[in-house]
């Protein structure tokens, strides 16, 4: 029986796995880590999906991601192939490093998000590496607690769910990793549901995830592109119409450019026009974004 498709829901928030091809190796020292954030930052800022958590084990990582506006399949598939060969060529091997298919299982925030973290941050505790997960550097478990979080970070979201206090989310985000989930709630973030796999919710949320998911490969609508770009980053559709020279409206006209092109939903003169903006200057904003370069 064939694999259903993935489920792209823009803003939807990802339990992402992948693992070595075989359960074999991927990280072989600190080196390969680094190396591996280094690719994770550049797409992080290039496509604008916001990791939340991640922990990277020695055959597997594990990640909570919130996708923008365009599939996570790019930008994972970028990554794991350009780790790949890099790795494969300092090891002077070849072949395949990661099984061929990452699990994605997208999850209902306010339900799971919080249980989720849980689970990434204590997968060292549970594989008997650590007796404490802050006792593992290869994870955002530390930068919850202390703070120090790298740009490709993000934080402050789940914190927020803790407490309005920065201090006092902290302390309770301590306490809540103190003890860990139990066995069938641990099953069930790695697995989705039993009558479908690539989600994690209730009834209600996996019939409103799959009547607006899009199909991977289809073309976007781009007032849906619009309209999720715009709610994260807090501005609306007027303000990116007004002629004015605000960096963030910049930021975000570009980016709904560069998401409309990839997903096909418009061109770019198309996207310029929508927001009274000339081609060749909105061109030059999605340069720099591809770039790794913030527009100015």
């Amino acid at each position: 029986m064939p694999r259903p498709p993935r489920l792209h829901v823009p803003g939807g928030l990802y339990h992402i796995i992948m693992r070595g091809n075989g359960r074999q190796t991927i990280f072989f020292n600190d080196a390969d880590r680094q190396y591996w954030q280094s690719l994770l930052a550049t797409g992080i800022q290039r496509r604008g999906h916001r990791l939340h958590a991640y922990c990277w084990m020695s055959n597997h990582v594990h990640m909570m991601i919130q996708n923008h506006a365009d599939p996570l399949a790019g930008f994972l598939g970028t990554l794991a192939s350009s780790y790949a060969r890099g790795t494969n060529r300092r090891l002077g091997r070849s072949g395949h490093l990661f099984e061929r298919r990452y699990r994605a299982i997208l999850i209902q925030q306010d339900a799971h998000a919080l249980e989720l973290v849980r689970y990434i941050h204590r997968n060292p505790v549970r594989s008997a590496m650590v007796a404490d997960p802050a006792d593992y550097p290869w994870s955002s478990h530390g930068a919850y607690l202390h703070g120090n979080a790298p740009g490709w970070l993000t934080t402050e979201w789940l914190l927020g769910l803790l407490g309005t206090a920065l201090a006092g989310a902290r302390r309770a985000y301590a306490s809540f990793m103190a003890a860990d989930a139990d066995e069938a709630g641990r099953h069930a973030l790695c697995n989705g549901r039993d009558d479908d796999p690539r989600i994690l919710g209730d009834d209600q949320f996996a019939r409103t995830a799959c009547d607006q998911a899009t199909p991977v490969g289809a073309r976007q609508d781009l007032n849906e592109l619009v309209r999720a770009t715009c709610e994260r980053y807090g501005v609306s559709d007027a303000d990116l119409a007004v002629p004015s020279r605000n960096r963030l409206h910049a930021r975000v006209r570009a980016e709904i450019a560069r998401a409309a092109i990839d997903g096909r939903a418009a061109t770019l003169t198309e996207v310029a026009r929508r927001f009274g903006r000339s081609p060749s200057a909105l061109c030059r904003r999605v340069s720099q974004l591809r770039r790794g370069r913030d527009s100015q």
